[in-house]
Order: structure tokens, then C-alpha cells, then sequence
């Protein structure tokens, strides 16, 4: 009987020791997943105000994460459309982002926008874009190009997202004034 005692007395003294060596090996084996929780192909959203579809954007490949933010792997392209429903503007990028938290687009690698409408072109590296205020801007050296100029500005640039009108930063280029090809240099560098 006294065996049996002391055993019990060292079963009860040794099972906590076990229990918190089990705890310790679950806390261990638990790793938060921070990939997609959702994987959409062939992706095309439209949006619209007053009832008409003023933009629409397509991808090949949309993956959402947790906290809402979405990543476009593959080449993106973002449509703008008249009142009527005539597309006039398109940008497109290599790839993409949305940030839920800024509800900011970005697109990134080769884009390029164009306004058909007013021929206008621009091309850049990474250009963002936010549907809220609906500008588009980037910190990136940009290249416009219109029937009369071809500007390139170093310090980036900002513009309504239909492309009609746009500030640039430190920009330089080729202006036609008059009929007459001149050159302006704005950065007041020789």
C-alpha cells in the first residue's frame, strides 16, 4: 500500500510538469497563415456612379488577403468611360495592388495611360491611383507625350484620372509655341 502511495504522490507531482511541456509544444507548432485567403482568375470589376459605369478594371489573376488588401500579380488594366459608356482613357501595369486601409490602387512595372480622347500618352514605372478623389499620381520619373510636347519630369506627377489635366514635378521637354518648336528647360539647368 505504501508503494502505491508513493506512486500516486509522484503521478501527481509529475503530471503538471507534463501538462505544461504540452502547452509549450502547442504554442510552438502554431504559425499564423499570412498568404491569400482567396484566389480569383480572370477578375473584372466595374465602377459606377449615378447608376453608370464610369471605370472598369480587369486582371488574370486577384489574390485577397486577410486584411483586405489585394494583390494582381499578373498585368492589370484600368478602363475609364464616358457618360455615354465610350471608353476614352486606359492604364495598364505588369502587376498591381490595392491597399484596403489607403484605398489606393498601384500599379507597377511598364505602365502606360493613355487618353485617347485628347492623345495623350504617359509612361512610368509605378503610377497610383484612388478612386475616391479620383487623381492618379507617382514620385516616379514620367514621360507625356502629346501631339505638340513630349515632356519628361524626374520628380513625378499628378493628374485627374481621366487624364485631361496634370502637374508635373522638375519636368523637361519640347513645347510647340505658335507653330514653333522651342525648347524649354524648366529645372534652370543649362
Amino acid at each position: 500500500m505504501k508503494k502505491l502511495g508513493i506512486f500516486c504522490f509522484l503521478l501527481i507531482i509529475a503530471s503538471p510538469a507534463l501538462w505544461s511541456c504540452e502547452e509549450e509544444k502547442d504554442k510552438k507548432e502554431f504559425i499564423e497563415y499570412m498568404g491569400p485567403i482567396l484566389s480569383t482568375d480572370n477578375l473584372s470589376i466595374t465602377y459606377s456612379d449615378s447608376g453608370r459605369v464610369k471605370v472598369k478594371m480587369s486582371t488574370a489573376k486577384q489574390m485577397k488577403f486577410k486584411n483586405e488588401n489585394e494583390l494582381y500579380p499578373k498585368a492589370v488594366y484600368v478602363n475609364f468611360l464616358d457618360k455615354n459608356g465610350v471608353e476614352y482613357s486606359m492604364l495598364r501595369g505588369d502587376s498591381g495592388q490595392y491597399s484596403k486601409e489607403k484605398n489606393l490602387y498601384i500599379i507597377q512595372g511598364n505602365v502606360f495611360f493613355n487618353n485617347r480622347l485628347l492623345q495623350q500618352s504617359l509612361s512610368t514605372e509605378e503610377l497610383f491611383w484612388n478612386p475616391v478623389t479620383k487623381k492618379i499620381f507617382t514620385d516616379k520619373k514620367v514621360t507625356i507625350k502629346t501631339p505638340r510636347e513630349s515632356i519628361t519630369a524626374s520628380g513625378g506627377m499628378e493628374a485627374s484620372e481621366d487624364f485631361s489635366k496634370y502637374s508635373l514635378r522638375k519636368p523637361k521637354g519640347t513645347f510647340m509655341v505658335d507653330s514653333l518648336r522651342t525648347i524649354v528647360d524648366t529645372t534652370g539647368q543649362d
